[in-house]
């Protein structure tokens, strides 16, 4: 028995199998105690957890390179052909469409589901911490917390109101998402705005504390010390889990949301934290397999075999048959014919890059088809080449290094005090990285801040980002789009079921 529950086990870890392997389940689904009488236990429901992330509802389709692309309005909004409306209603907006229900109400289903997974596993977790080595008990609990946070922020920033900043004294006393810390038959109450970052924060701060004397990316031991909890490979390739660097990295993304003079500061100390470790351009590998890799690529090994910048995530998610999903989507050398695909004009490109020779993510991370009368530029990164490297194939990006030194950039140039020079270091170390190798000099705040927004739009093609970023900064105008923007447009609503139960949105 023992050897087919590795044997499953170890088919999860390559993220080579869902349905088979770990049911999701929601709040009133939940396992008998008996599944956590060992530290297996625990390992399934973690990776489960991850797995439920990659689904189309989450982070394999809807909140990375298509749904959250789509609300951003990263590309031109073509008219589609045929019965699939949701494109055409995501670019307007158009929440209150039949087509958009399910999109709405899934993302907020199975996020919750995730949530409800991770607090049944640390119900537990804790009683059995006398059956568990320590190092397995501390990384898994501080996963799981991680994972927690993760989720109640990005269900926050999009049923949630944006430009906290200038709006704090509305946001922090504003009743927003319900904060789940336990399993129950009970709905999770709603939680004003303050106690959702404070919620969020102390689920991060906990789970960083767990992790920095345990987690193998720290390097506060050596590897070798892990053989005894690493047999089926569970510390393998920490870059697709919330190791000790990603979530200090989400620390400071969640922090910049809430944009107050001393949460800005704290997340430039988070940020620094990883742009130190960085510095070492890690990459630990034990047996030929990877453990981490924390590094900058470089605009000589960005090609066709590295689109997707795996090395360079914090945290990422192992997508199966990612090929599958995007054929439709992202696909070089369409035709007209082609009516779905993702696509920036000419004219957009060439703004945006600001007509660049040299810049890896114009002349590499984009291909122009000239086999269309529009001649638009599709995206490469989750494109699944012919000659992907192994490592870097059927992954996606949930926290990446650029967006540590923007953060550092932003915090630099507006925080109290302000320091200028510090900023514009940062901005130039990605744009070095990325072929733009004529540094920003004698910039003033406001165009250090706008050089960042330049940055964003640049960087973060196909990874779900710019939608935040808009909504975060309160922009009134984004691409594509003639109206200004409001709360209309960037809050989702909530599921009518939830509206229906008393919630107030």
């Amino acid at each position: 028995m023992k050897k087919k529950i590795v044997t499953i086990l170890s088919i999860a870890f390559f993220f080579t199998s869902c349905n088979s392997w770990f049911d999701v389940t929601s709040s009133d689904e939940i396992r008998e105690e008996d599944h956590y009488s060992t530290e297996i236990g625990f390992q399934q429901s973690l990776i489960g957890c991850y797995i439920a992330m990659a689904e189309d509802d989450l982070y394999g389709k809807n909140l990375s390179w298509y749904g959250l692309e789509r609300l951003g309005h990263q590309f031109y909004p073509q008219v589609y052909a045929g019965s699939d409306a949701i494109p055409l209603d995501l670019h307007k907006f158009a929440y209150n469409s039949v087509d958009l229900l399910p999109f709405i109400e899934g993302i907020w289903s199975k996020a919750y589901n995730v949530i409800a997974n991770a607090n049944e596993a640390l119900k537990y977790i804790d009683e059995k911490q006398s059956i568990m080595d320590p190092i397995n008990y501390h990384v898994i609990k501080g996963e799981l917390l991680a994972i927690r946070a993760y989720m109640h922020f990005d269900l926050l920033r999009l049923y949630g109101y944006g430009n906290w900043e200038q709006r704090s004294s509305e946001l922090n006393n504003k009743y927003t998402i319900p904060y789940a810390l336990e399993i129950s038959k009970e709905a999770p109450a709603q939680v004003t705005g303050n106690e959702a970052i404070r919620f969020i924060l102390n689920d991060l701060t906990d789970a960083a504390n767990l992790l920095r004397e345990y987690d193998p990316v720290t390097q506060k031991h050596n590897f070798s010390e892990y053989a005894n909890v690493n047999t089926d490979g569970f510390y393998n390739t920490r870059n697709l889990r919330l190791n000790y660097y990603a979530v200090k990295a989400l620390e400071s993304r969640v922090r910049l949301w809430e944009g107050s003079d001393s949460n800005k500061s704290k997340a430039l100390d988070a940020a620094e934290e990883v742009i130190k470790a960085a510095e070492n351009d890690i990459n630990m590998t034990e047996n030929n397999q990877n453990i981490y890799t924390l590094k900058f690529l470089t605009p000589e090994t960005i090609n066709s075999s590295t689109y997707n910048l795996t090395a360079e995530q914090l945290f990422g998610l192992s997508i199966q048959n990612l090929d599958t999903k995007i054929k439709n989507y992202i696909k070089p050398y369409y035709t007209d014919n082609d009516s779905e695909v993702m696509y920036i004009e000419p004219e957009t490109a060439n703004q945006v890059y600001e007509n660049s020779t040299t810049d890896v993510r114009f002349t590499t991370l984009l291909d122009q088809s000239l086999t269309s009368s529009s001649l638009g530029y599709v995206p490469l990164k989750v494109y699944q080449s012919s000659t992907i490297n192994q490592y870097y194939k059927n992954k996606i990006s949930m926290i990446r290094l650029p967006e540590v030194y923007y953060i550092a950039a932003e915090c630099c140039a507006t925080g109290t005090p302000a320091n200028l020079e510090k900023a514009i270091t940062y901005l130039n170390h990605v744009r070095q990285k990325r072929g733009l190798y004529e540094d920003l000099k004698n910039l003033d705040a406001t165009q250090i801040i706008n050089e960042i927004k330049k940055e964003y739009r640049k960087e973060f093609l196909s990874e779900g980002v710019m939608f935040y970023y808009y909504k975060r900064t309160g922009a009134s105008e984004i691409p594509y789009r003639s109206e200004i923007m409001e709360d209309k447009q960037y809050v989702l609503p909530y599921p009518t079921y939830e509206i229906q139960s008393g919630r107030v949105q």
